[in-house]
């Protein structure tokens, strides 16, 4: 949500300011306008505007590499500036290298597409553009939708491979915690956010302990059993969970209700007999749902 923010605010920023990389021409206004010239002037073109989100820190990136006499996009290191430039034109590198995983961060794509790269999202959008013959289905293949782990980047194409990687890999039961705690559909919905969210702002959900990388906080979780037990239902259990924290995780696709949940559904139904609700006072002191609200209250304190 904070990149989506960002990338907001840039594209209505009206105070950018920056010099091009290729003809130290001085830019002022919106980020678009210095971003088109480079396109349209000098063959350079890092995607559209509205795609880029903190682009000052993009620019710097690629300054600070012409600045030390390295190409964009083979990342070779020459000896002085002029060859550097007659290099990047006559093999055509003025664009960046797509396989260079530091320029991931400044795509909004790979903030919306989760588990994906912008490279791979890309790639999509160019075959659906460039697919203008007339389709043939006949060699359709269905191919199997994959869920990404809570704590790394794994995948897998069914529910209980993701589950069992989780349970091996870092401790984490997820059947065995939605069985134990009752949790329902909406319930699991939540929970998966919550997790998503802290473990994305390098946080510790039970601690909440925060780290300067994800691969520490995992570690530290790992290490402390802090993954393997929920915090208080309380932290979870809110209604902002009901968003997502990446949009596409498939892993909300694949949640249900526990068997336990399904069989009390599926159950005859039992006839409700209203109390009588002509003496208020009287009803306060001897309802069933005094005993209901307590038996509530105990239960969430033991999460």
């Amino acid at each position: 949500r904070e990149i989506l923010e960002q990338q907001q605010r840039e594209r209505y920023d009206t105070s950018f300011h920056s010099m091009c990389m290729f003809c130290d021409q001085e830019f002022t206004g919106n980020r678009s306008v210095l971003l088109n010239h480079m396109a349209r002037e000098h063959a350079f073109n890092i995607g559209l505007p509205d795609n880029i989100v903190n682009c000052y820190e993009f620019l710097a990136v690629l300054q600070e590499k012409l600045d030390n006499l390295q190409c964009l996009y083979c990342e070779k290191v020459f000896r002085d500036k002029n060859t550097l430039k007659d290099h990047m034109r006559k093999k055509q590198h003025r664009r960046i290298n797509a396989k260079n995983k530091e320029y991931d961060k400044f795509y909004i794509i790979n903030y919306l597409e989760f588990g994906k790269s912008w490279e791979e999202v890309q790639s999509e959008d160019d075959r659906e553009l460039l697919d203008t013959l007339e389709e043939d289905w006949s060699d359709w293949e269905e191919h199997p939708v994959c869920a990404v782990c809570l704590f790394c980047e794994q995948q897998a194409d069914t529910t209980e491979k993701l589950h069992l990687h989780m349970q091996k890999s870092h401790g984490f039961d997820f059947p065995k915690i939605k069985s134990e705690h009752g949790l329902n559909f909406y319930q699991q919905v939540k929970l998966v956010n919550f997790i998503r969210r802290e473990i994305h702002h390098c946080r510790c959900y039970n601690c909440q302990e925060k780290f300067q990388s994800k691969g520490g906080l995992i570690s530290h979780m790992e290490e402390t059993k802090h993954i393997t037990f929920l915090p208080a239902r309380s932290a979870w259990d809110q209604p902002q969970y009901y968003f997502p924290t990446y949009e596409n995780d498939t892993l909300l696709c694949t949640l249900s209700d526990s068997e336990d949940l399904i069989n009390e559904d599926q159950s005859e139904d039992i006839p409700v007999v209203s109390e009588d609700t002509s003496n208020l006072k009287a009803l306060k002191q001897s309802s069933v749902l005094n005993q209901l609200l307590y038996e509530e209250n105990k239960s969430q304190e033991k999460f």
